[in-house]
């Protein structure tokens, strides 16, 4: 008797562990249908992997991939900031948390016009991200934040040019 309940609760587990509903297949199905160009049915299946699943390795990448399909083809800059701001606050680790700190800033400041709340997501992203590839443009677009285009092309063409390094 025990054996055949054994089986059975092994059998379950199987079918489940294979039915293609882990995160991971949801994921797997999302980018599929990113790529066919069907984004609202691909925005759906990544809030389920985030919101359903919000534990897995692959969530902060389906919030992040919601984020840039809210900016790219729902016109949405707001939500897409908040969602990018969101993968940094709840998964800080991820290799997506300090890209998305650093577009939310950018989309706040330059979408958005919303520069205080600009200003807050840069220096968010410097004191948890000091150290990363992209901590220079940061601090870059801290200092110009609310600069007209002009402007910002007028102080790159006025600095000094860079130091020569040992391969010039």
């Amino acid at each position: 008797m025990i054996r055949k309940s054994f089986l059975l609760v092994a059998a379950a587990l199987l079918v489940v562990s294979c039915s293609g509903d882990g995160p991971a297949d949801l994921m797997n199905d999302a980018r599929a249908l990113e790529e066919e160009g069907k984004p609202s049915e691909a925005l759906t299946m990544y809030e389920t992997v985030y919101k359903q699943h919000e534990e897995s390795d692959v969530a902060p990448e389906a919030l992040f991939r919601s984020a840039a399909i809210y900016y790219n083809t729902q016109d949405d800059p707001l939500k897409a900031a908040t969602a990018y701001e969101l993968v940094s606050e709840k998964y800080p680790e991820s290799e997506f948390a300090h890209r998305g700190l650093f577009i939310a800033g950018f989309t706040y400041a330059n979408e958005l016009k919303n520069l205080e709340r600009a200003k807050k997501a840069y220096e968010r992203y410097l004191a948890a991200y000091g150290d990363s590839s992209m901590a220079d443009a940061v601090r870059f677009e801290l200092e110009h934040l609310g600069s007209s285009p002009e402007d910002v092309l007028r102080a790159l063409q006025d600095a000094p040019p860079p130091p020569p390094t040992a391969e010039n």
